[in-house]
């Protein structure tokens, strides 16, 4: 039971660990139009020589951010977030940094969604392999948001075609708004992530069992105890 109870502080503690910080300010109004909050992993999938072979990497630093709070895209309005990085397992003997795209669009069901995105490696001493990514139009994706909300999500899965993905782990999302400051603020509003809201219905169900059980398990003691008390009690008479 205890056990129990550790785990859930220590992924409570983990969820609300500090996430690397992102954003776009529009340089007409001196506002910002993206904030991007999360940690980024790549689970990428090479068919090299009719043989596959899969990588996990991760950011090692941040190189530069760029943006654009006024593009243009099919004809549609677009702001667009651009991360150059060094990954892990990056050395000097594979210098080049690696890119990510990322395309928010909006229409009028959604304020905000993102409609596109790249992923440009290189090679690594642990990736001996490079290639460009292109985002899976069948891969689900509901990093999206209504009205003046954001986006919220333990880990936001983007696919890749190929089987790839980019995870965005303790995601905080927001595009095409018009903040005077370049973090999210006290009273921002999100939009949980499906997975996330179905793991909010299971923890109150889960810490409600427990804490069942747990009283059931001292009710069970009482009774032993007390029981075995009458027994003393008659064999001292």
């Amino acid at each position: 039971m205890l056990k129990s109870f550790v785990i859930l502080f220590a992924f409570l503690a983990s969820a609300s660990a500090t996430a690397s910080h992102y954003y776009v300010t529009n340089n007409n109004t001196g506002l910002t139009c993206i904030i991007l909050d999360g940690d980024f992993q790549f689970n990428l999938v090479f068919n090299e020589k009719n043989t596959t072979e899969k990588f996990t990497v991760t950011f090692n630093e941040t190189v530069s951010v760029e943006g654009d709070c006024n593009g243009v895209r099919n004809n549609q309005s677009v702001q667009t977030l651009n991360i150059k990085f060094n990954p892990e397992g990056q050395s000097a003997r594979y210098a080049k940094e690696w890119e990510l795209d990322i395309v928010f669009g909006s229409s009028s069901n959604v304020a905000f969604e993102i409609i596109d995105y790249t992923l440009t490696t290189q090679r690594t001493d642990l990736v001996p392999y490079f290639g460009k990514f292109v985002r899976d139009a069948n891969a689900a994706g509901d990093v999206t948001a209504t009205q003046t909300n954001a986006y919220k999500c333990s880990t936001a899965k983007l696919g890749l075609v190929g089987g790839s993905t980019i995870d965005i782990k303790t995601s905080n999302v927001i595009a095409f708004a018009q903040m005077n400051g370049t973090v999210f603020p006290t009273d921002q509003v999100y939009e949980v992530c499906y997975l996330d809201a179905r793991t909010n219905e299971v923890v109150p169900i889960v810490v409600g069992a427990c804490l069942a059980a747990l009283v059931v398990v001292v009710l069970v003691g009482y009774l032993i105890g007390r029981a075995r008390a009458k027994r003393q009690g008659y064999a001292s008479v």
